[in-house]
């Protein structure tokens, strides 16, 4: 051996005076620092763990040392389980976290636990984004134990996945944990942020007047304005497209001044911003169709045919509106944008038709 072979050595021989009893941890240690033989280290770590069940510093080891470094998560997160469910215990190393004032030593097993809850937060999202949703929420269930600060979070996420899994059950079970941890903590930005992701899904579920109950409670000069477009689209698919357009139209403006804005979300929006439109534009047009015999009759006051010459051009003005978002939302189309402009022709057809059927038959009626 060499000088820093026995310097280690001695090191792990003061360490185990002072922090461990059994002789299977001492050769467990041993093993992984001094002869890099992880496999025989894990071995004597078992051992150990036996020999010694309410030291929390054991399983703590095996995570950091022995799992972690060949990658194996799941197992170092089992470790790391059992080390919180111990008596903590001081560290045989303490070590500093963060920096400049916010700095702090961390000198406890369950303390250093707590700094891995990032880290398996993570490990759960790479989980979610390839599906393995068993194994995500487990690494969620985990990094929630690990850092109880983590747990509205990591509540979230479960809840996005059993949403994705159309399981709406586990989907509210786990929102709502979410929910109420968060209004007894002072991120008042989470709390909205969680109310928001449940008007999502009460949205999917068509429970609209639940949905609408949440908005009531959030404090709406705090919404950012892409949470805005989740409730213009919540107005939306409750068939009150007035309030979708006037809302719709504070917003619009703001998503387009803020270089952030994905130039998807610009042109879904203004998508259905046209859709509105055209709904609106529709609802009149056919209130003047099933009323059109009732104006071509000779003795129509000139009362009744004004007020639906008005509302004729009303709805021009909505298929218009209709038209120029449609326009916006092929300028922001990344793609061909077919459909848009499929609606687009048909919206200027429309608009012609109204003029040449509609109004200036309209206006020959007053003329008589």
């Amino acid at each position: 051996m060499n000088v820093k072979d026995y310097l280690a050595i001695f090191t792990i021989l003061i360490s185990t005076t002072l922090f461990s009893r059994s002789m299977e941890f001492n050769s467990c240690k041993s093993y992984v620092k001094v002869e890099k033989n992880l496999e025989k280290g894990e071995e004597f770590g078992l051992l150990a763990m036996e020999k010694e069940p309410d030291n929390a510093y054991i399983p703590y080891f095996m995570a950091r040392f022995i799992y972690r470094p060949q990658k194996m998560i799941e197992k170092a997160g089992e470790m790391y389980l059992k080390a919180i469910n111990t008596t903590d215990t001081k560290l045989e190393r303490p070590f500093k976290t963060g920096s400049g004032k916010n700095q702090i030593w961390i000198k406890t097993v369950h303390d250093a636990v707590a700094t891995q809850g990032v880290d398996w937060f993570n490990y759960g999202l790479e989980e979610e984004k390839i599906r393995n949703y068993k194994l995500a929420i487990k690494y969620f269930k985990m990094a929630s134990m690990f850092d109880p600060n983590l747990k509205a979070q990591c509540y979230n996420a479960m809840a996005f996945i059993f949403f994705n899994d159309n399981n709406p059950d586990s989907t509210f079970h786990y929102i709502n944990k979410a929910i109420d941890i968060s209004s007894d903590g002072d991120n008042n930005e989470l709390s909205i942020e969680l109310k928001m992701n449940k008007i999502g899904f009460l949205s999917s579920q068509k429970r609209i007047d639940e949905a609408f109950e949440i908005y009531e409670t959030l404090p709406k000069n705090e919404l950012s304005a892409i949470q805005r477009t989740q409730i213009f689209e919540l107005y939306k698919n409750n068939n009150n497209c007035d309030q979708a357009i006037k809302m719709g139209n504070e917003i619009f403006p703001v998503l387009e001044n803020d270089f952030s804005t994905p130039m998807s979300v610009l042109s879904g929006f203004a998508f259905n911003m046209a859709a509105c439109y055209l709904s609106n534009g529709t609802i009149i047009y056919n209130e003047i169709i099933e009323n059109w015999a009732k104006l071509g009759d000779s003795n129509a006051p000139p009362e009744l045919i004004e007020s639906y010459l008005l509302k004729a051009e009303q709805c021009k003005e909505s298929y218009s509106s209709a038209k120029d978002y449609f326009r916006l939302s092929l300028d922001y189309e990344e793609g061909e944008g077919e459909v848009a402009k499929k609606y687009k022709k048909d919206v200027r057809k429309k608009i012609r038709d109204l003029d040449n059927e509609i109004i200036s038959v309209l206006e020959g009626y007053l003329s008589k």
